[in-house]
């Protein structure tokens, strides 16, 4: 009998192992296809750089009517009136402390930038350049009222501390009434001293030395600064005729000062 090679064997051997092993595991799994990539949406052009946020709109007072409402100017062309939030001024140019609250007003506001709240029924906060709410300081200084409407504690505080002192319409003569004009003060009469015979008076002796000033009036009363100084008493000072805290801004004792 004729025998195989020993190589021949091998290769024989080999093939039976695989033959086994295809039988066993079955057939090697075939590659999955790699899915082709989907091609990048294209892009769209961008127009330009976004443009820049706008600049915020300034504001400058440019009139003020009365103490609780100016016209101001903003930075972006427009012009509108604006009601204080909060306050109440002396009516018109009749009601009491009307002129001292306005000239105080337009000192404080004229020309100035300022910041406005955001727009209410009852009106608008303004605030000052230097941060300071232009009604609260108002409302303190005595210069305007606080409209209870509003429903601001802040405020009524600040008109608390304001009776208190006594500061500004809070004072004589308008004891906090702005809605009318300052009441006139009645002179008190002053009683005729009874008619007696004078001695006979010697003729005055000619000297070169001034008269003194006559005495002021003690029923001297000045509506204002403007009155005090068209009398020609400006400045008054505490304890003369015609001085009252009123017209005394800064409380040092010299009222209607030049």
């Amino acid at each position: 009998m004729k025998r195989f090679p020993n190589w021949l064997k091998i290769v024989l051997a080999a093939f039976a192992v695989l033959f086994v092993l295809g039988a066993i595991f079955g057939k090697a799994p075939e590659p999955k296809p790699v899915a082709a990539a989907s091609p990048a949406p294209p892009t769209t052009p961008t127009t330009s750089a976004t443009s820049a946020a706008p600049a915020p709109v300034t504001y400058t007072i440019s009139t003020v009517t009365d103490g609780a409402t100016v016209i101001v100017n903003g930075s972006d062309g427009t012009s509108k009136t604006v009601h204080v939030l909060g306050v109440t001024a002396p009516v018109g140019t009749i009601g009491c402390y009307s002129v001292e609250s306005l000239a105080w007003a337009t000192t404080t506001l004229s020309g100035k930038a300022v910041t406005l709240g955001a727009e209410t029924a009852q009106g608008i906060a303004l605030t000052l350049a230097g941060g300071e709410d232009y009604a609260a300081l108002a409302i303190q200084k005595g210069y305007l009222k606080y409209a209870t409407n509003a429903a601001l504690p802040a405020l009524a505080t600040a008109e608390t501390a304001a009776k208190q002192a006594i500061s500004g319409l809070w004072a004589p003569p308008c004891n906090g009434t702005i809605d009318a004009p300052a009441p006139t003060p009645t002179p008190t009469p002053t009683p005729e001293p009874p008619v007696t015979k004078a001695p006979p008076v010697a003729p005055p002796v000619q000297t070169t030395e001034e008269k003194p000033a006559p005495e002021p009036d003690s029923a001297a009363y000045y509506k204002n600064c403007t009155a005090a100084k068209a009398a020609g008493a400006a400045p008054l000072y505490r304890g003369e005729p015609g001085y009252r805290a009123a017209l005394d801004r800064d409380g040092d004792g010299v009222a209607c000062e030049r």
